[in-house]
């Protein structure tokens, strides 16, 4: 019988203090079965994405560990960063990996949102698979106003807490959490060589699903769709980097993926007359979407034999099309879960 695996990927607003996001790494690692696989910190956006696998018991007790951990060490008053946050984990979401579905996930996702709340004095929102209303499922209502908005948002009958009470002083240290359940999600950023934030921005309105709103022919305002559903953008500038991106969140990679999104923005941006600067993977990725983006993009390259190329050569295809590794490293072994999972493993 299949032992249950859950995937946790909390998103934790710090991404420059390396004590505190080694010493919330140690609190996860605490708890025997948890493997860790990836940690991804970001100095601009201040934040980490930490990626780790467990049995069910274990996923939350780490998970647990990792929540009293960045409730002693982060202090939201003086927290800046350029990615939209509400809180020290900004959001915390469970991913039904294997031998567990989401039917059976959600209740256990629940009483442990309901943990934090009661005993670490945290109030929190469910969102995705876990939401209470329609208006709770998207994370970027609920981040509106972020942190520095939490004050006037609390008064408001609509955002009151799903779980945990609201103290003044905890919301001024930690502020709220997000927890739920939800699919396989790929946050993915498109770099531009661009020193400005406003033709990322532009095509990231023009592909989210969202869309943007533009003045309507007979006044007032409407709502155009984006051209990709599934997708979630923003754009930014980052100074590390010294360029600007489309940083997406592919939220279902059976609908649209990197592939899509990558080659949609190149086409965009060229509009613009700007060129890309390949793409930055934030967190970690499935093996099946990176095979599944390079033979997308060698189809509309008109490649032929495609089938004839092996895993190996089609993850390096990924790597090379989209420019994986032009600011940063990528390296299979750490970024594709599968791979890491299996050294992981080798080595306990």
């Amino acid at each position: 019988m299949t032992t249950p695996l859950v995937e946790c990927v909390p998103n934790v607003s710090e991404g420059r203090n390396h004590e505190i996001i080694q010493a919330i790494a140690d609190a996860i690692t605490s708890v025997p079965g948890v493997m860790l696989l990836n940690i991804d910190s970001g100095i601009s956006a201040n934040r980490t994405v930490y990626t780790f696998m467990a049995p069910l018991d274990a996923v939350f007790e780490a998970a647990y560990r990792m929540y009293v951990k960045a409730f002693e060490l982060i202090d939201m008053s003086k927290h800046k960063g350029s990615h939209p946050r509400i809180g020290a984990v900004d959001v915390c979401p469970f991913v039904a990996w294997q031998g567990i579905t989401d039917a059976e996930l959600i209740p256990r996702v629940a009483e442990f949102a309901h943990k934090v709340g009661n005993d670490l004095g945290i109030a929190g929102y469910f969102y995705e698979k876990n939401a209470r209303n329609n208006m709770r499922s998207n994370l970027a209502n609920i981040r509106k106003g972020e942190y520095e908005g939490l004050k006037e948002k609390l008064k408001q009958r609509d955002w009151r807490p799903d779980f945990g009470s609201v103290s003044p002083e905890n919301i001024s240290k930690f502020g709220v959490t997000v927890i739920g359940t939800r699919g396989i999600l790929v946050a993915f950023n498109v770099n531009l060589l661009d020193k400005d934030d406003k033709i990322a921005n532009e095509i990231a309105y023009e592909i989210r699903e969202l869309g943007k709103i533009v003045p309507a022919p007979g006044g007032g305002y409407v709502r155009v769709p984006g051209l990709l559903k599934s997708v979630k953008a923003i754009g930014w500038y980052i100074p590390e980097f010294n360029l600007s991106q489309v940083s997406f969140n592919l939220v279902d990679i059976k609908v649209n993926g990197m592939g899509e999104v990558y080659m949609l923005t190149e086409t965009l941006a060229r509009r613009h007359g700007i060129e890309l600067k390949g793409s930055e993977l934030v967190g970690m990725v499935p093996l099946a979407e990176i095979l599944r983006s390079a033979r997308y993009m060698l189809e509309r390259k008109f490649v032929r034999n495609i089938n004839e190329y092996t895993e190996e050569m089609l993850v390096q295809k990924a790597i090379e099309l989209m420019g994986l590794d032009k600011v940063k490293p990528f390296i299979p072994d750490e970024h594709i879960i599968e791979y890491k999972m299996k050294r992981v493993m080798q080595s306990a």
